[in-house]
C-alpha cells in the first residue's frame, strides 16, 4: 500500500505529464502551426486558433491559404427602379453557390422576417445590410446584417440619435457594413449623416454600430465639408471602413475606437472634369480609381493601406468602348476584388470586365432587369 508520500509524488507526476501535454501546441513550430490552421474547415479553424497568443498570431496569414475559408466571387446582387425587383446574378456556373450542406444562396432574402419591403444598402464579406420597410398604422424600418448563404440574419437597432422620421432617415443617412471573418465572427455598422439639427447650417457626422455589445456609440464630427459619394461602395480594409466624399476625399473610419479620418489629395488630373471617383480593394491591395468626362480611368494603389502613400498603377481610356452615358456608367465601375480588372455595370444591364494591363473587355453577364441603379459583387460565406 502506498504510504502518503509516495501518493504525493503520484499526484505531482500526473499534474506534471498533464501540463507537459496541454502544453504540446504550444511548443509546435511556426511553420507546422501554420500548416494545421491551413488545413482546417471552419468551425475548428476558429477554434483553434484561440489556443494560444502564437497560433492567434498565425492565423490570419493561415486564413488566406486555408481553401476552406477563402472567400471567392460568386456574382452580384442587384435591384430594379421600376418595377421594383431585388434578385442575384451567379456568375460561377452554380456551383460556388452551394455552401455548408448544399445551401444555396437565397438570391431574393425570401428567409428575412416578413415585410413589405426591402432594399440592400450595403455588402461586405459575405454579409448584406439590409434594410426593410413595414407599414402599418405606422411606417418604420429595420436595418438587418443578413447572410444568404446561411440564412441567418441579426437585427440592427436604430440608433437613439437616428430616431426622426422614417425618410429624413433614409434622405440623409448612408451606412456601411464592416466584417472580417479573420478577425472573429462580430461585425459593425457605420452611419454617415449629413446633420440639419446643428445652428449655423449642415454638418456631417457619424456613428457606429458593434454586434458584440448591440449598441450605437456617442456621435462624432466629420471634418468634411460634403456628403459621402451616392454611388459610392467604398470598401473595408485593414480594419476602417473607406469612403470616398462628392469632393473626392477619403473618409476612413475605424468602427471599433469610433474615430474618423479624413484625407484629401491632388491626385495629377483629379481635378480635371471628374465624373466619379471610388475606393475598393483587390487582391488584398487598397486602390483609388477615378474617372474624367474625357473617359479615361485613372488607378493609384497603396501597398501597404497607408491613405499617404500611393503608387500610380492604370490608366485606361474608355472612348473605344460603347458604354452610352458616360456619366452614368462610371458610377457603375468597380474593382474585381481576384483580378487585374474593372467590372463595369452598363445602363442597358450588361455586365463588362476591362483587364487593367490591356484595357480589353468582354461581357460576363447580363442581369434580368435593365434598370438595376447599382450592383454589390458578393462573395458568399458559409460559417455564420
Amino acid at each position: 500500500m502506498a504510504t502518503s508520500s509516495e501518493k504525493k509524488e503520484m499526484i505531482e507526476s500526473q499534474s506534471k505529464e498533464s501540463n507537459e501535454e496541454s502544453s504540446l501546441p504550444l511548443l509546435l513550430p511556426d511553420d507546422v502551426v501554420l500548416e494545421v490552421l491551413s488545413r482546417l474547415p471552419p468551425k475548428p479553424f476558429f477554434r483553434f486558433k484561440c489556443v494560444s497568443k502564437t497560433w492567434l498570431a498565425l492565423s490570419s496569414h493561415a486564413f488566406r491559404r486555408n481553401k476552406f475559408l477563402q472567400p471567392t466571387f460568386l456574382g452580384f446582387f442587384w435591384v430594379t427602379e421600376t418595377p421594383y425587383e431585388l434578385g442575384f446574378t451567379d456568375i460561377s456556373g452554380g456551383a460556388g453557390g452551394r455552401g455548408v450542406g448544399g445551401a444555396v444562396v437565397d438570391g431574393t432574402l425570401r428567409a428575412l422576417p416578413p415585410h413589405d419591403g426591402c432594399c440592400i444598402v450595403d455588402c461586405c464579406n459575405g454579409l448584406l445590410l439590409v434594410r426593410c420597410i413595414y407599414c402599418g398604422p405606422q411606417i418604420f424600418l429595420c436595418n438587418y446584417a443578413y447572410n444568404p448563404a446561411t440564412r441567418k440574419h441579426t437585427a440592427i437597432q436604430w440608433s437613439p440619435l437616428l430616431k426622426t422620421k422614417w425618410y429624413e432617415v433614409v434622405l440623409h443617412s448612408v451606412f456601411s457594413l464592416a466584417f472580417d471573418p479573420r478577425n472573429g465572427l462580430q461585425f459593425h455598422v457605420v452611419c454617415f449623416r449629413h446633420s440639419h439639427e446643428t445652428e449655423g447650417g449642415c454638418t456631417n457626422v457619424f456613428s457606429t454600430f458593434s454586434s458584440h455589445s448591440g449598441r450605437w456609440q456617442l456621435e462624432g464630427t466629420l471634418e468634411c465639408a460634403l456628403k459621402i459619394a451616392e454611388y459610392s461602395n467604398g470598401t473595408f480594409f485593414h480594419g476602417r471602413v473607406h469612403r470616398v466624399t462628392q469632393g473626392h476625399e477619403i473618409v476612413s473610419v475605424d468602427p471599433i475606437n469610433n474615430s474618423c479620418l479624413v484625407t484629401k489629395f491632388d491626385f495629377p488630373g483629379l481635378s480635371d472634369n471628374i465624373g466619379f471617383s471610388e475606393i475598393g480593394q483587390s487582391h488584398g491591395l487598397l486602390h483609388f480609381m477615378f474617372g474624367n468626362k474625357s473617359r479615361k480611368v485613372s488607378i493609384w494603389v497603396s501597398e501597404n493601406g497607408d491613405l499617404q502613400k500611393w503608387i500610380f498603377k492604370h490608366q485606361l481610356s474608355l472612348d473605344e468602348m460603347h458604354f452610352g452615358d458616360v456619366y452614368g456608367s462610371f458610377r457603375h465601375i468597380k474593382l474585381h476584388p481576384e483580378k487585374d480588372a474593372l467590372l463595369v455595370h452598363l445602363g442597358n444591364g450588361h455586365i463588362l470586365s476591362i483587364e487593367l494591363s490591356t484595357g480589353k473587355s468582354n461581357e460576363i453577364c447580363v442581369l434580368p432587369s435593365t434598370r438595376c441603379p447599382t450592383v454589390w459583387l458578393f462573395m458568399p460565406f458559409f460559417l455564420i
